[in-house]
């Protein structure tokens, strides 16, 4: 009898941990979709309210070219955010596919980085942005639509997360014997010690920010693993700047 009771009550207790485990998960699965929705709606909604601002403005007034013109162009900024967030959420499911494979081309990390402000001059009118210069070519194995949109977000966090009067970032570039490092310094609003590893999880948004999707971050992280490269965070503090530094391995024929 005691060690059928002993077998019972140690049943019932793996059954009430396998219970608790699965609420746990559960749980966790329910907080990740709403702060999906509440994140990746609010990034939705934004731009298409100011979208049928502008449209209704178009069929209630009479406007000038030049008003035209500018209304045009506000318009074409917020269908461009629209198209970069349906684009991480198709980025993250190819490459969450297992079988998904990578296409690398020889590039020059300074010349990438350089194009995307130049292509995306709306998204940083306000931000200062500087190059510490290098005569020297640094050439990676990268995908480049993919580290096209690594970068972006890099820059993009620099501006949303950034509450100074001035906005500012410095790029700089240095190799060493295995990779070649690119660093994003900012002047905004900083991270605390305990968010370093938080802020590349999936939906993960520092504080009660509903700025971004919350998916920047979580995509260039894995885009990097992708590339065997790293992604790393560092912070004075609160109110201090964030540097992100990505790690990019050298041609193996450098190495």
């Amino acid at each position: 009898m005691v060690v059928l009771l002993s077998v019972l009550v140690a049943l019932t207790l793996f059954g009430v941990a396998l219970i608790f485990i699965y609420y746990q998960k559960l749980f966790r699965l329910y907080r990740f979709q709403q702060n999906f929705i509440n994140g990746f709606t609010h990034e939705l909604k934004t731009p298409i309210a100011s979208l049928r601002l502008y449209l209704d403005t178009f069929l209630k007034y009479d406007l000038s070219k030049e008003e035209q013109t500018q209304y045009l162009t506000y318009m074409l900024n917020d269908t461009e955010r629209l198209n970069q967030n349906v684009n991480q959420i198709l980025q993250i499911a190819k490459i969450e596919d297992k079988n998904f494979k990578p296409s690398f081309q020889k590039a020059d990390i300074i010349e990438l980085v350089k194009s995307v402000p130049i292509k995306n001059p709306h998204y940083f009118e306000t931000l200062d942005i500087s190059f510490k210069e290098t005569s020297e070519k640094y050439e990676v194995d990268i995908v480049p639509d993919l580290m096209e949109l690594v970068v972006m977000n890099l820059i993009t966090n620099a501006v949303n997360y950034n509450e100074s009067e001035g906005p500012k970032l410095e790029i700089s570039f240095e190799k060493n014997d295995k990779y070649i490092v690119t660093t994003f310094k900012d002047n905004g609003i900083g991270l605390d010690k305990n968010e370093f590893k938080n802020v590349f999880k999936k939906m993960y948004q520092v504080g009660k920010s509903t700025k971004g999707s919350g998916l920047g971050l979580y995509l260039s992280h894995n885009v990097v693993k992708i590339h065997k490269g790293k992604l790393r965070v560092s912070s004075s503090g609160l109110g201090k700047g964030s540097e992100f530094c990505l790690y990019l391995p050298l041609p193996k024929d450098e190495q």
